[in-house]
């Protein structure tokens, strides 16, 4: 796989600006006003794109029974899933205009694709990329026609083993497609099942770049992430907590993600470079706090200088007192008076 790969003209890996996306898969309520408003968040906060999700429930659902229980402002509730999936939705027209919207706000637009019509309408709007979500592993078929198209796809591996994550990249190679972002998500509030560690392990098993998606609207993991070499996260967004519909509760309000999208570009800038590099000012205040040998006390020319008879003083200034023993034991040519440096041409 390619360690770096591009999306929408961004690049994407180890020695890039951390790319970030706003996930509003469902907080879209698939309302144009709202869709439009997460964009502007989106510019606002200053965070790179916005993922959605396309839902064709027939070709998804084969028990339309299935009760989906989710967190509101108000409490749990619970929806039959068929139903509720099937009323997020935009027609294609309404989807080419998000697509044409977020353009001309320059923000990169791409999809969740879990299911063939996923693929034709991504083709005929015109994103650039896709989402494959951690529930669909085992639909290879559906992974090798995504893969074909020859776009980056950005992999959620949450539920899965290491032998299924590397079916479907072989899958990929197979198809010509060596474009891949591998995401470490999970679904669980319990930390020791987190597994952050899986974010350079990723990256170093497929040499490809590594992301992070968070499951709720804390910072902890996000910046564990960035540390451990993540040049890709995922938060959730929504305009407001209290509005009807699921995952909403879970997501940052837009002044929240704004702050969101500051401290994770802040995290990413403080972790700088590997080796030992001191900062200007750091360099700067050594000047001022390092030491310098000095007399400690007035010596005559002519002493035979002793360990007694010298001392590290503040300021780096003339000789180091790491080298004080090249001068134990060695004669003075001239008087010092108290505090003087002590130099090589003193002796």
């Amino acid at each position: 796989m390619r360690s770096e790969i591009q999306i929408g003209g961004r690049k994407i890996g180890d020695d890039q600006p951390v790319f970030i996306v706003a996930e509003c898969g469902v907080t879209c309520n698939y309302d144009l006003e709202i869709t439009k408003g997460l964009i502007d968040t989106v510019v606002d906060a200053g965070a790179d794109a916005i993922k959605f999700i396309f839902w064709f429930v027939d070709e998804i659902f084969s028990d339309k029974n299935t009760m989906y229980p989710y967190e509101t402002a108000e409490g749990p509730t619970e929806r039959n899933m068929y139903d509720m999936m099937g009323e997020l939705v935009f027609t294609i027209e309404e989807w080419k205009e998000v697509k044409q919207y977020a353009d001309s706000k320059g923000v990169i637009v791409f999809s969740t694709v879990n299911s063939p019509s996923g693929i034709t309408w991504s083709e005929e709007i015109g994103l650039e990329a896709y989402k494959l979500s951690s529930w669909d592993f085992n639909h290879h078929p559906l992974w090798r026609n995504i893969a074909k198209q020859g776009k980056p796809m950005i992999i959620d591996t949450g539920p899965v083993h290491m032998h299924e994550l590397a079916k479907v990249l072989s899958i990929m190679e197979e198809e010509g497609n060596d474009q891949t972002i591998l995401v470490h998500c999970f679904h669980t509030d319990k930390p020791e099942e987190m597994n952050m560690r899986s974010v350079p392990y990723l990256k170093q098993a497929f040499n490809a770049p590594v992301g992070y998606s968070a499951t709720d609207g804390s910072y902890e993991t996000d910046i564990m992430a960035l540390s451990m070499g993540a040049s890709f996260l995922e938060k959730r967004l929504t305009l407001d907590r209290n509005l009807p519909g699921h995952h909403h509760v879970l997501s940052l309000e837009p002044e929240e993600f704004k702050d969101y999208t500051k401290t994770m570009c802040t995290v990413q800038t403080m972790l700088g470079r590997g080796g030992l590099t001191p900062s200007p000012n750091d360099l700067s205040e050594r000047k001022k706090w390092f030491r310098h040998l000095v007399a400690n006390e007035d010596l005559q020319a002519g002493t035979v200088l002793t360990a007694e008879m010298m001392e590290g003083k503040r300021g780096e200034i003339d000789v180091s007192p790491e080298h004080q023993d090249f001068f134990i034991g060695r004669t003075l040519k001239r008087d010092l008076k108290e505090n003087e440096s002590i130099t090589w041409d003193n002796v």
